[in-house]
């Protein structure tokens, strides 16, 4: 028997092993378009809405990204079910985790967008328009519908083909939303393009199987196991690790409820390309999470180990000299992106952005470990000490460094240990001790 499973056992290291390098090319690709789509389309944005107009689209795509809070517990949850399910051959377990988290994301999706609506009807009428709320709403809608499907994907080791969809919805919008606003389309116009590329990416969805996906019978009747880990002790873990994450991404809301939307939109002009830069060194660590859910199920634990170190040098190598590289030519690369009119000139600011890029890079891979095996007590301990002291000093600091504090009260909170605690953490954890 013994000898009838090593061939078995080889396959899927060999799988598990080879899938990484393409998921991440895929990611960059996605990255690369949604680069591009933003080099040309933040300009488009300032001409045709306005500073004022820029920033009030700014802070209500924050609000649409905030708005998953409700659901981060149950997007985590059924990442690790679902990775778990494909990664033992469960059909029946894969198809009712899909079951249970369309239901789920389609009701909350749904409220979510009537209580946005209704904010913007009744409270807020004259500054966003109620046309263009209605069509946010139902993109909100359809984003978390297309979602639970690519979770899917990524748990059947389809990731490449996620991150192919993530570029094709891209550029459908970039490409639509540039005519639309130049006809004069306004925020109604951007909404209704997200709305049509998310339409255009779900039709597509099914291709990306070619016929593998796993089938079993939707089973209702059985779905209580599966709910009572979503909401027990597994859920609130995922629940408050997303709270966590995004509330450390949420500065953009923050800095528009001290100073407004315009210095929302300052703060963006400055912090986009860094976010990207962070973006690209997050996905270093994010196309790992899928095979590494499938590796603690299948107990690989000394291939975790192995991987995560290669992981961490691969992350060190690239952390520092991206850091460094937006620390110096951030002022040059602005100006050349935005012109001299709209580009930031505090060179303090990008400075920051730069040291920022570095924390936040290395600080995700102890966070992704956490994630994928649903052991939260500790990383949660140190990201809500993070989340709270960031938040507090940003106010703090705001009368004194302007737009600029919440990257002030980022670098002084990771100077002062929590990017040291992050580390620790991840090594802790990786050595079985919490």
């Amino acid at each position: 028997m013994a000898h009838l499973k090593m061939p078995t056992f080889n396959q899927m290291r060999h799988r598990l092993l080879s899938e990484y390098p393409l998921s991440l090319l895929s990611g960059y690709l996605a990255m690369a378009g949604n680069i591009v789509a933003q080099v040309v389309l933040v300009p488009v944005y300032l001409a045709s809405l306005g500073a004022e107009g820029f920033g009030l689209l700014v802070l209500m795509l924050a609000m649409i990204n905030y708005a998953i809070i409700g659901v981060g517990w149950l997007s985590g949850g059924l990442q690790r079910i679902l990775g778990e399910a494909f990664g033992t051959g469960n059909n029946a377990g894969f198809v009712q985790a899909i079951d249970v988290g369309k239901i789920i994301f389609l009701v909350y999706g749904a409220a979510a967008a009537v209580a946005g609506i209704g904010i913007v009807a009744f409270t807020n009428r004259s500054q966003v328009p109620l046309g263009a709320a209605i069509v946010a709403g139902l993109f909100l809608i359809a984003t978390y519908e297309s979602a639970i499907e690519r979770l899917a994907l990524t748990a059947g080791a389809r990731l490449a083909a996620v991150n192919g969809l993530q570029f094709v919805q891209v550029m459908v919008y970039a490409i639509s939303v540039v005519f639309v606003l130049r006809a004069g389309g306004g925020l109604f116009g951007v909404f209704a393009c997200q709305l049509g590329s998310v339409l255009v990416a779900r039709m597509l969805l099914p291709l990306c199987w070619q016929g593998a996906r796993p089938i079993a019978k939707h089973a209702v009747g059985s779905l209580r196991p599966l709910l009572a880990r979503l909401s027990g002790r597994m859920g609130g873990g995922y629940f408050l690790s997303a709270a966590l994450t995004l509330s450390s991404q949420s500065d953009v809301l923050v800095i528009g409820w001290l100073g407004g939307a315009e210095t929302a939109a300052r703060y963006v002009l400055l912090w986009k390309i860094a976010e990207v830069g962070v973006t690209a060194l997050w996905r270093i660590s994010e196309s790992w999470s899928p095979i590494l859910v499938r590796m603690d199920a299948m107990n690989l634990h000394a291939n975790i180990k192995r991987q995560y170190r290669h992981v961490a040098a691969l992350l060190l190598a690239t952390a520092v000299p991206a850091g460094l590289a937006y620390a110096l030519l951030g002022p040059w690369i602005t100006k050349l992106w935005l012109g001299a009119e709209h580009a930031p000139k505090d060179r303090l600011g990008f400075a920051l952005a730069g040291t920022a890029i570095v924390w936040l890079g290395l600080a995700r891979l102890p966070s992704i470990l956490s994630y994928s095996l649903a052991r939260f007590r500790l990383w949660n301990a140190i990201a809500g000490v993070e989340v709270a002291a960031r938040l507090a000093l940003t106010i703090a600091l705001y009368p004194r460094f302007g737009y600029l504090a919440p990257l002030v009260a980022l670098n002084v909170v990771h100077v002062c240990g929590i990017a040291a605690a992050y580390q620790w953490a991840g090594w802790r954890l990786l050595a079985g001790r919490t």
